[in-house]
């Protein structure tokens, strides 16, 4: 029967699941989908993010502009690049404890637990988001804040989306992994902004309290910390800080950090107790400096590179003579001292080296000593001299001083001197001490106009210089710079070797605390003269100074108690006043006239006649006393003409 009962019961299948079992079967199978999908969408999305910032995020330290400071001869500060970011970026160490310790209090008191993303604040912060129904809470750690400050631009700081948050928090993330917390910490600590114009620590610490990052009290540390709040909230719209609201603040990250267990009780009570010693503003910047560094600018730009500019942290050392340049405005200005007078240009190069010593001389923004291109007049001929004597051509030989009327490549000349005197027969000597127009108009083309615009280019003469007769007499096409002519003299008092003027002698790199040279200054020269051709140019010029036309008002050599040699040069109309002489230790030029145009000095200081004896060599004089005071009045070197061949009449 059983067997029957077994055999003859009908077969019954596995019980099927309810609906409701197979419905949460299917919910739960779309929902880990989905799940799955998610995820995968948020690891493709996160790893999209941080392939766009691959090489930012790699880098060790952040590239972070910085200024840059120029330091004259003696090491003294005299100037700055500034940054679109006010900056200066320290390591670690320069931090000192007392900063990264009070703004991981404030701003991350989790920085140590997490790795970039804090999920216990971000979930107190996505409840808050969620029952307001958009993003309110910040939430962001200090990783997160670093990659909004490095790879968000300023103006879209303020974009504080879900996907804002996704990509910071996915950068944050990726960069904690490559980096260490001391690392991320400095990187923070250097880029943020302080508030007053001032980005990172260093810069804040020395912006508010003049010191130091590492040399901050707690008291001092603790404001800082606070400013990063909201800094403008801190300071007045012209960047005072208000020492009510920054000292309360100061008080709301002491007792984090006395919370938080990182300073002890006694220590809170002593810095509360502390009163908030802000730093008085800075001096302004000594305009006397600014022609200067604006060549300091214009020359690293050159040897380093503009790229090196914009990002700064350079430490510029230089050539200026503090004292020189002070007296070269200062003598300018004493001269010229009334308000309608023309303005002065002073460059003085050093002769050995080539180091500039003083570039002065602007007007507005307009550089004159750099960039003013005047003619020179009869300061021109020592070039003409130099490009005869490298033909052997004696200085005692002899020309017809008369008015010279002839064509020139189709052109017609007509040559006089000043007030049409005719020396009759007299030598070259005479007639660059009398300053005589004639005789060096046939000297250059005796010479050769071609061998007369080269010798002056190797001498230091820049511009574009062209072979016409008016070019022997300082009539040239473009003009000269008050630097350029400084530069040329200057070959002959360095025995006929030509040195290029520089400023910067030394350009160090600091960034993070770590120096590199990206340059340094080699003194080197080029041999334009030989050191007898040099010696008989200076005895030439000896001339001028002694018995011709520098002699005319001032005794040079008893006002400024040595020898010197040097030429006079005035343009037509008395536009253009020169001076440009030198001693065996320095070489000077100098320049006067209005910048604008071709207006004339007549009646300037009731002159009837302001040319290069009146205006420059009064400022040359009384300058170069003061610029060479305390100096060896040495000797120039003997010259030797014994070789040289003497020629009457022309040659």
């Amino acid at each position: 029967m059983n067997d029957w009962f077994e055999t003859g019961k009908k077969a019954r299948g596995k019980p099927r699941p309810g609906l409701f079992v197979r419905g949460l079967r299917t919910a739960f199978n779309t929902a880990l989908i989905l799940g799955a999908s998610a995820v995968i969408g948020v690891l493709g999305l996160y790893l999209f993010v941080v392939q766009q910032y691959e090489e930012g995020l790699a880098r060790r330290q952040p590239e972070l502009v910085q200024d840059s400071y120029v330091y004259d001869a003696q090491g003294e500060r005299i100037g700055a690049f500034r940054a679109v970011e006010s900056r200066e970026t320290v390591g670690f160490e320069g931090l000192g404890d007392r900063i990264p310790a009070a703004v991981v209090a404030v701003e991350d008191r989790r920085f140590y637990e997490h790795f970039g993303v804090d999920f216990e604040g971000l979930g107190r912060a996505a409840w808050t988001d969620l029952r307001a129904w958009e993003v309110q809470e910040g939430g962001s750690t200090i990783s997160e804040q670093l990659m909004k400050n490095l790879f968000v631009e300023e103006d879209e700081r303020l974009d504080v989306s879900f996907w804002r948050r996704f990509v910071q928090s996915s950068l944050a993330f990726s960069y904690e992994r490559r980096h260490s917390k001391e690392e991320i910490l400095t990187a923070y600590l250097n880029a943020v902004y302080f508030g007053d114009g001032a980005y990172g620590a260093e810069r804040a610490a020395e912006q508010y309290f003049g010191k130091d990052a590492d040399e901050v009290t707690l008291s001092e540390a603790a404001a800082l910390a606070g400013f990063l709040h909201a800094p403008s909230t801190y300071t007045t719209w012209e960047g005072e800080p208000l020492v009510e609201q920054a000292t309360a603040r100061r008080d709301r990250v002491l007792g984090l950090m006395l919370e938080q267990g990182m300073i002890s009780a006694a220590e809170h009570r002593e810095a509360v107790s502390e009163d908030l010693q802000f730093a008085p503003d800075p001096p302004p910047e000594d305009p006397a400096y600014a022609p200067f560094v604006e060549k300091v600018r214009e020359e690293v730009e050159e040897k380093a590179g503009a790229e090196a500019v914009r990002l700064g942290g350079l430490r510029v050392h230089t050539t200026l003579d503090p004292d020189l340049q002070h007296a070269a405005v200062e003598e300018s200005e004493r001269v010229l001292d009334e308000p309608d007078d023309p303005s002065a240009a002073v460059v003085t190069v050093e002769p050995q080296s080539g180091a500039i010593r003083a570039l002065a001389g602007q007007e507005g923004d307009f550089n004159l000593a750099l960039h003013a291109r005047r003619q020179p007049g009869s300061s021109f001929k020592p070039f003409v001299l130099a490009a005869a004597l490298k033909k052997d051509v004696s200085p005692e030989s002899t020309y017809f001083s008369q008015d010279l009327n002839f064509s020139f490549q189709d052109e017609y000349y007509a040559i006089e001197n000043y007030d049409s005197v005719e020396r009759g027969e007299i030598s070259i000597r005479e007639a660059m001490a009398e300053s005589d127009n004639t005789v060096f108009v046939q000297l250059a083309a005796d010479v050769g106009l071609d061998r007369v615009a080269r010798t002056a280019r190797e001498l230091g003469i820049t511009t574009k210089v062209e072979a016409y007769p008016s070019t022997a007499i300082g009539g040239l096409g473009e003009g000269v710079s008050p630097l350029d002519m400084a530069s040329a003299y200057s070959t002959f008092a360095g025995s006929g070797i030509h040195r290029e003027p520089y400023a910067v002698g030394l350009v160090e790199r600091v960034d993070y605390g770590r120096r590199e040279t990206p340059f340094e200054h080699r003194i080197g020269g080029r041999r334009v003269l030989t050191g007898n051709q040099a010696a008989i140019a200076t005895g030439v010029l000896r001339g001028v100074v002694e018995d011709g036309t520098a002699s005319m008002y001032h005794d040079l050599d008893e006002e400024i108690g040595r020898p010197s040699a040097g030429k006079t040069g005035t343009t037509d109309d008395f536009v253009d006043a020169w001076y440009v002489g030198y001693t065996p230790r320095l070489c000077t030029s100098v320049w006067v006239g209005y910048p604008e145009g071709r207006r004339s000095m007549v009646g300037v200081h009731g002159l009837e006649e302001p040319n290069g004896e009146r205006l420059p060599m009064d400022i040359w004089s009384s300058y170069m006393d003061r610029a060479t005071e305390g100096d060896l009045a040495l000797e120039f070197p003997e010259a030797d003409t014994s070789e040289l061949e003497i020629s009457y009449g022309g040659m």
